[in-house]
């Protein structure tokens, strides 16, 4: 398995990257659109793994393009500076974002534990944009909450995948391939 393809870079490594010179890329346009760069990182490595498939034949496949829609909405809204756009302060930013970390964090372990490595590692993604999102909080005491929404809708989108899998037991194993299609772990 060669670096690139290790669910570590995939999920840890890549976003972490891309959300952070995204980030730094759109800084000279202004703190809206820099605040914009952790969805846009998510965004690029979502598409670089699992990729857009059309049609989306199981619910995972699904993500990327939530991802997608809820971006472009989102940058839609900063463009028109529409309500919502303006930054939140320093301490609410904050909040806000490692809030959403930590949930991120715990939609990877449930998804881990409840037999979908696919979702723990799109939530692992989740939880690395929403680390860089901090940072820039932190760093930039700026973020916009229609910056946030990308995040949220994509932790929601998890978060209902790993809601509907099928229940453990002895016949769940046969349809987890149905619904996880990258790889499907079973446990024994």
């Amino acid at each position: 398995m060669s670096f690139l393809h290790h669910p570590a870079f995939q999920s840890l490594v890549l976003p972490f990257v891309l959300a952070v010179a995204i980030s730094l890329l759109l800084r000279p346009l202004g703190l809206r659109w820099s605040s914009l760069g952790a969805a846009l990182g998510l965004l690029l490595a979502m598409a670089m793994w699992p990729g857009f498939d059309w049609p989306a034949a199981s619910r995972a496949q699904t993500l990327p393009w939530l991802a997608l829609g809820s971006t472009l909405l989102a940058a839609l809204a900063i463009a028109l500076k529409a309500p919502g756009t303006r930054a939140m302060g320093r301490r609410n930013g904050l909040v806000a974002t490692v809030l959403l970390t930590l949930i991120a964090f715990g939609l990877g372990a449930w998804g881990a534990l409840g037999g979908s490595l696919l979702l723990a590692q799109l939530a692992l993604m989740l939880a690395t944009v929403g680390g860089v999102a901090v940072l820039w909080a932190w760093r930039a005491a700026s973020v916009s909450p229609v910056s946030l929404l990308p995040l949220l809708l994509t932790g929601a989108g998890i978060a209902l995948c790993l809601a509907w899998l099928p229940a453990a037991g002895p016949g769940a194993a046969e349809g987890a391939d149905v619904d996880d299609p990258y790889y499907a772990p079973r446990w024994k």
